[in-house]
């Protein structure tokens, strides 16, 4: 008998509200950043004028995967699968419309309320995401959202708010999705500031605010849910020395550094680590960091980690003297981007492209992922994101062949068993994502589902249908990992 995978271990599939939900406007919902930025609103018109533009090249989230009016199919899908857990998130604007209303929108909560509820009759545990990427717009423009330390106790309120009502039925909470992604993406966090440096001060200033509000978050569910367990969720890719060159060895130690282990530092210990100070002070990037602030961040430390894992990465020394337009261009390119003087992020020459999705697949950097996080952390650990993108064909009969997702899928599955033989303790799993989403870049021209959604950049009958690694993944459940 297979022993390896604990016998309560997480086999899950994993989604965000505004990748899947659709109904963007609907009982009550407000507008997030996510939505404007993926419908190309201008925040000088009104968003069904500018709605009229879009949806030539790329879906946005208006309809998404409609699971906002698919999700009794959904959910009956996922019990078909096996499913031990599901992780979606909550979207703020349906609780709270313009962030910070008097009353809770009723509907919007009675919505996770029915799939809550029918998770649970289905025996799969709801893993819940608190924020993913999708900040109200309305706080936005009132007081600059992130930008404000107003932001912090407005998402404590809204994180109370589902920690009250769910009470007893939501287990596990993920606090906050890839945040050190987040904070170089400044459409999600309503950056328009066109001078470089303000534009980054500002995003270390949000950085903080968030591990404000996250830790506030943390400290509001241990005190309203003491059985309940919580953790933010952060994106992981190790950085190799693209040689033994001692310079390109410190410059990958520092990408890891500066990118990655800096923020488990600040969830697990409650502390900022000396090293990530130093570098905002020097580029004179650094906040205001009060005694109250320290405090805070101390009493909100995390029950487990959480981390999301496509891929890793090469680094090499950078340079000091490097063009800081060619800085700024690769600011949101994990794979090409730069800190002159310390590191530059570079492809890895031993591995070779995936002709598919275009990435350099990387098993072993998955297995390095879990020795270098529980290194730091000494807690358990979930994986909240881990899948293939690519295209997909539809073929007569309604059928969908994917063996690249399911080798992908198969060969990082063997890489948590390395883990878990290490004595290294794994939570759960969760394959992004559960069916087609919409991707935040590419639409539905990527694909990462295991359940396929009809549906192209600008129409479709939104049907579902199974693929070939559905029926796979149902094995490896039922099998506890046994059957890969």
């Amino acid at each position: 008998m297979n022993r390896i995978f604990p016998e309560n271990f997480l086999w899950g599939c994993a989604t965000s509200a505004f990748q899947v939900e659709g109904a963007y406007n609907e009982d009550g919902k407000g507008l997030s950043l996510a939505d404007v930025r993926s419908m190309s609103i201008n925040p000088a018109e009104e968003p069904t004028k500018a709605l009229a533009k879009v949806g030539d090249e790329i879906a946005d989230s208006s309809v998404a995967s409609d699971h906002y009016h698919h999700w009794e199919e959904d959910v009956r899908l996922m019990h078909e699968l096996g499913l031990k857990s599901y992780r979606f998130s909550i979207a703020w604007t349906r609780i709270y419309p313009n962030g910070d209303d008097e009353n809770v929108n009723e509907k919007g909560l009675q919505f996770y309320d029915n799939l809550i509820n029918r998770l649970l009759e289905y025996q799969i545990e709801p893993i819940v995401t608190l924020y993913h990427f999708d900040y109200p717009y309305e706080l936005q423009k009132k007081y600059g959202g992130w930008k404000s330390r107003q932001s912090i106790s407005d998402f404590e309120r809204y994180a109370s708010t589902l920690f009250q009502h769910f009470k007893g039925r939501v287990k596990y909470w993920l606090v906050n999705n890839e945040q050190n992604a987040m904070i170089r993406r400044d459409g999600y966090l309503g950056i328009q500031e066109k001078d470089r440096r303000e534009r980054e001060r500002l995003r270390h200033l949000c950085n903080h605010y968030m591990y404000l509000a996250c830790a506030k978050a943390i400290a509001s569910c241990h005190r309203i849910d003491p059985e309940a367990k919580i953790a933010p969720v952060m994106a992981y890719c190790p950085q190799f020395p693209v040689d033994s060159d001692p310079q390109n060895v410190l410059a990958a130690k520092n990408a890891d550094d500066l990118y990655f282990h800096y923020m488990i530092d600040v969830h697990c210990r409650g502390e900022y680590p000396g090293y990530y100070l130093k570098w905002l002070r020097d580029n004179q990037w650094d906040f205001e960091l009060t005694d109250e602030d320290r405090q805070t961040l101390k009493d909100g430390i995390c029950d487990f980690y959480a981390f999301n894992y496509y891929r890793s990465n090469c680094a090499e020394y950078c340079e000091e003297d490097v063009d800081p337009e060619l800085v700024e261009r690769f600011r949101v390119d994990a794979r090409s981007r730069m800190l002159p003087g310390i590191c530059r992020c570079v492809s890895n020459p031993k591995l070779e492209v995936d002709e598919r999705n275009q990435w350099k697949v990387d098993p072993v950097g998955f297995h390095i992922a879990f020795r270098n996080v529980y290194e730091r952390c000494h807690m358990p650990l979930m994986v909240c994101e881990n899948g293939y993108g690519a295209p997909d064909t539809l073929e007569e009969g309604n059928v969908i062949h994917d063996p690249y997702r399911i080798q992908y899928l198969r060969d990082h599955i063997m890489q948590i068993k390395a883990a878990l033989e290490e004595g290294i303790p794994v939570l759960g799993y969760h394959v992004w994502s559960f069916e087609d989403v919409l991707s935040t870049s590419e639409g539905f021209k990527k694909r990462y589902g295991l359940v396929y959604v009809n549906r192209d950049e600008n129409d479709g009958n939104l049907e579902r249908y199974k693929k070939d690694s559905f029926e796979w993944y149902k094995n490896v459940i039922a099998s506890n990992g046994e059957k890969i």
